[in-house]
């Protein structure tokens, strides 16, 4: 999994969030390639816990290209927000690569944009369900058809740490696919 973290403290002198040069390039790709193509991105995220919206908020003129995003955790809010099927759900407790790819061609057409995120997983072990590994199924989707859909393994083991290398990894496999599909200056 790419390496993509960002430091979560602030600059004083013009109170901005310390980006790594990673995210801060995945962010400045998808803001161009939305700009240029006057698209729109939506996320809908669970174990990322509302950081691809925290971060897609900080891209320059957000409110151009960023049009929003849904977090939720259970099975019930993902039938109830996005049409996502209880049963289907359920099995494997909101995790699959069919769950990431019907979140994000679904907040797509929940916020009317071209480009969606999705992100599902475990950013702790949960020993009663069996889940000992940590790791998440993000997708990507464009016009209404799956780009991507990867499996992301943690390296990290507290939560946070854990929730932000997701984020990250996700907008850095976004970069490698939309930078080679910006328009020639």
């Amino acid at each position: 999994m790419p390496s993509a973290y960002f430091n979560f403290s602030t600059n004083m002198t013009n109170n901005s969030l310390i980006f790594d040069e990673g995210v801060e390039q995945s962010l400045e790709t998808i803001r161009q390639y939305c700009l240029a193509y006057e698209h729109h991105i939506a996320v809908a995220e669970s174990v990322t816990s509302g950081a691809l919206q925290l971060l897609l908020s900080t891209a320059e003129n957000a409110g151009m290209f960023f049009s929003g995003g849904i977090t939720m955790y259970s099975c019930a809010q993902k039938a109830n927000l996005l049409s996502i099927p209880t049963a289907d759900c359920e099995k494997c407790s909101g995790v699959s690569m069919e769950i990431a790819e019907k979140l994000a061609l679904r907040v797509c057409e929940k916020f009317e944009s071209e480009l969606g995120l999705s992100v599902t997983g475990f950013a702790s072990p949960i020993p009663e369900k069996g889940v000992f590994e940590l790791y998440a199924i993000a997708s990507f989707s464009m016009n209404g058809q799956t780009v991507f859909t990867e499996l992301l393994k943690a390296s990290k083991t507290e939560q946070l740490d854990v929730q932000l290398e997701y984020a990250g990894a996700l907008l850095a496999l976004c970069r490698k696919y939309l930078g080679p599909r910006l328009p020639k200056k």
